[in-house]
């Protein structure tokens, strides 16, 4: 099949969208790739050999006053389409769709606005601000023969918020190495990884827990920005800040962590926890309903939000070393059956077959009657 992927260039949307295009290509697909956004080299590098790659420097959905640019994108990627005849066109933003595309379209969910207002704040998102984002991407989503979500989770958000049905619940998937991890002894560090400024990942809490702690705080580091687009620097007291980095570091900070927190207020899926249960780390997780379904009986859970209890769960954890080699090689094995990149692509392939198949029997069945 000849499919159509796109993406953008931030975040856990661009290391979906490059971990795909490495199963797809491996598989005997040809792979084009949209980029909307600006790409940086390390993004291209992450493209495998045979994989093609286009970029246009769109302003995405949910940035502000982005309604003709994200017409324009969708003109765009729809004569892309055309040109390169593509079988199916796999979509990871949710407007586009709504352009008209010859071939079948799919969905993929990662994350919305709506949701993490509601999830995040509380309330719902201000219509005076997000009434536009909320009309196209429900166009988008309306439009689309399939919307796939990452967890169950999101699948329901996704229906609560946009009356758009989610077809299918495709959970995201990383590659692997076969090999074991380091041995728990020898692991001391507590990591969490994400944007910092982004009240979704709750990188406030884990900072008080350590305050809390006081003397016996682990020590621990955060991966990821502290400052917000044009915005300033939030302050962690505790934390060990990293900021962005590269993705070989990434895996080495993973390597040796013992712990890995993730206090998120709202995540669609968390690719992050799943990097780290590969790498071999007990994982500490808030409960909100996308984690808890991930990895009930895998992992060490506290409510959502409470500090205390998160300082309570990470100084039982820092003295009990079989615990944490328990929870590791629960999470690792979780990680591996249900998670890993190859069933990924077996679900989505299988989706896009049975697409292709529903269109090429329409189309047989409209020239047979007329």
């Amino acid at each position: 099949m000849r499919i159509l992927l796109t993406t953008d260039t931030v975040g856990g949307v661009w290391d979906h969208t490059a971990t795909l295009a490495h199963e797809l290509s491996g598989g005997g697909h040809e792979v084009l790739v949209a980029m909307v956004g600006e790409p940086t080299a390390g993004s291209l590098a992450a493209l495998p050999d045979g994989v093609q790659s286009v970029s246009r420097a769109y302003k995405l959905e949910w940035m502000p006053d982005s309604g003709a640019d994200v017409d324009a994108a969708g003109r765009w990627l729809r004569a892309l389409a055309d040109a390169w005849e593509a079988d199916v066109v796999h979509l990871n933003q949710m407007c586009y769709a709504a352009a008209g595309f010859a071939a079948p379209t799919v969905t993929a969910v990662h994350s919305d606005v709506l949701s993490w207002f509601r999830e995040v704040k509380g309330h719902d998102a201000p219509p005076d601000d997000w009434a536009g984002y909320a009309r196209r991407v429900r166009a988008g989503l309306h439009a689309s023969d399939a919307v796939v979500a990452p967890s169950r989770y999101q699948a329901l958000l996704t229906e609560r918020h946009y009356g758009r049905r989610v077809d299918h619940v495709i959970h995201n998937g990383l590659p692997y190495s076969a090999e074991p991890p380091a041995s728990g002894d020898a692991r001391t560090v507590v990591l969490t990884a994400g944007r910092a400024w982004d009240e979704a990942k709750g990188v406030r809490v884990l900072d008080d827990a350590l305050a809390l702690l006081g003397a016996d705080a682990p020590d621990a580091h955060l991966l990821g920005e502290t400052a917000a687009p044009g915005r300033g620097e939030i302050a962690l007291r505790h934390l060990q800040g990293h900021g962005r980095q590269a993705r070989a570091e990434v895996d080495d900070w993973m390597r040796r962590a013992a712990l890995y927190v993730a206090p998120s207020l709202y995540e669609p899926f968390g690719l992050a926890p799943l990097e780290a249960a590969l790498s071999g780390c007990a994982l500490v997780l808030s409960e909100i309903g996308s984690l808890r379904e991930l990895w009930d009986g895998c992992a060490a859970f506290f409510p959502r939000g409470d500090a205390a209890a998160l300082a309570e769960t990470l100084r039982g954890l820092s003295g009990d070393p079989a615990e944490r080699a328990r929870l590791a090689g629960a999470a690792r094995t979780r990680a591996l059956r249900r998670y890993a990149a190859p069933w990924m692509c077996a679900s989505y392939t299988a989706l896009y077959g049975t697409l292709v198949d529903t269109r090429t029997g329409r189309r047989a069945r409209s020239i047979v009657a007329a």
